[in-house]
């Protein structure tokens, strides 16, 4: 009883050998899906024609984002100007400083 359950044993570690073995030589023998650095650096907006990143387009890009952020800015400062947004201030607690950095 003692022996057949040991060989079960050892057939299934057997078993289980041959397939890490064939799973192996599977990732061996097969190419890697991942791509060079050199085409994924080439799909990127904005790289030239020969895989060096342009300069220029990319300062293009920056300024575009300036010019979107400064039209929001101003927007937000002819808001606050007209008086289109309304803030309102509160006291701080007594004591509200010193609950934040105390310990519980």
């Amino acid at each position: 009883m003692l022996v057949r359950h040991i060989q079960n044993i050892a057939q299934g570690l057997v078993l289980i050998a041959l397939v890490l073995a064939l799973i192996a030589a599977a990732l061996w023998i097969r190419p890697l899906a991942i791509e060079p650095k050199a085409q994924a650096r080439a799909e990127t907006p904005n790289v030239g024609a020969r895989g060096i990143p342009d300069a220029g387009l990319q300062r293009e890009m920056i300024i575009k984002e300036l010019r979107a952020m400064n039209q929001r800015l101003a927007s937000i400062e002819a808001g606050l100007t007209e008086g289109r947004f309304h803030v309102q201030t509160s006291e701080a607690e007594e004591g509200a400083e010193q609950k934040k950095g105390a310990a519980p």
